[in-house]
């Protein structure tokens, strides 16, 4: 194995650790490259707990970055999805996936991306003036994975009519990244204003909210309470609907068997598959200890 090869000529630890197979079988409803990609993490938050370390570097660059943010605007994300990757990040694991207990203890790895604003091709000459040689997995030449089709055909073209694209939608990433962080510290600060201690959602404070604002809010009441993590802007969308409507709406399914409804002016979240008679009582004191 090359990369064990190598180690052992750099003097270095070497670890090899394999994903579960099948691969969708434990994240359903996920494509095979996300499904990949959560497990890549959840595989590295195992190995850097099991060393005592909290940090993990990834090599990704300037071209991952452009490739990130096209790929969110296709799927038409907001600025929190166009500011793609941060340099640091503070993640939580276990790595969240479809089967993963939110109740469980999880632990704090920094994640860090050294590399992120240098260009592919500046890597590749520094890699090579050292005498090393990479591997090419195969499996990156495969255009119909989408990230594959926009790094072999959509960046390229893109570059050859707009010299500079990736360099600008690398910059385009850190601009949405400080505009998607104004916005955090204001839900932020919002959140008292328009949740009670019991976890509810005033309508009529959140709809005096800007449009944006109100979105953000939403998202951040919903994964606070719940600990769903994809939440769609057209379920963000109906919930913000349901704020602004009248009495007697129908309730909204937002997933994993939650819903949100209105009652006397209040957005209520609850979970189908939980009944229990002292579960007002327990969310209140839960959400007591998150605040």
């Amino acid at each position: 194995m090359r990369a064990a090869a190598l180690a052992a000529d750099l003097g270095l630890h070497f670890r090899a650790l394999s994903a579960p197979a099948p691969l969708l079988q434990h994240h359903p409803h996920l494509g095979v490259e996300e499904a990949a990609r959560r497990e890549r993490y959840r595989l590295l938050g195992q190995a850097a707990l099991e060393a005592g370390a909290h940090m993990i570097a990834t090599a990704h660059q300037r071209e991952d970055q452009a490739e990130t943010v096209l790929l969110h605007l296709f799927h038409g994300s907001g600025v929190h999805g166009a500011s793609a990757m941060s340099e640091q990040a503070a993640v939580p694991f276990p790595f969240p996936s479809a089967k993963s207990d939110i109740s469980q203890e999880t632990a704090i790895i920094s994640l860090w991306r050294p590399l992120l604003q240098e260009p592919r091709r500046s890597i590749d000459r520094y890699v090579a003036r050292l005498g090393l040689a990479w591997i090419e997995d195969s499996s990156n030449d495969d255009v119909s994975l989408r990230r594959n089709a926009v790094r072999h055909r959509i960046l390229p073209l893109l570059e050859h009519h707009f010299p500079g694209a990736a360099a600008a939608l690398a910059r385009y990433a850190s601009l949405a990244a400080a505009d998607d962080e104004a916005l955090d510290h204001l839900a932020a600060a919002a959140i008292p204003e328009v949740v009670d201690p019991g976890g509810r959602l005033t309508a009529a404070a959140l709809v005096e909210k800007p449009l944006a604002l109100q979105r953000r809010v939403v998202r951040r009441w919903i994964v606070d309470t719940t600990g769903l993590t994809t939440i769609t802007a057209e379920r963000t969308d109906a919930v913000i609907g349901l704020a602004a409507a009248g009495e007697g709406t129908p309730t909204i399914e937002i997933g994993d068997h939650w819903t949100v409804h209105r009652e006397q002016g209040m957005l209520h979240l609850s979970n189908v598959n939980v009944k229990r008679p002292d579960q007002d009582q327990e969310h209140d004191r839960e959400w007591q200890e998150r605040r």
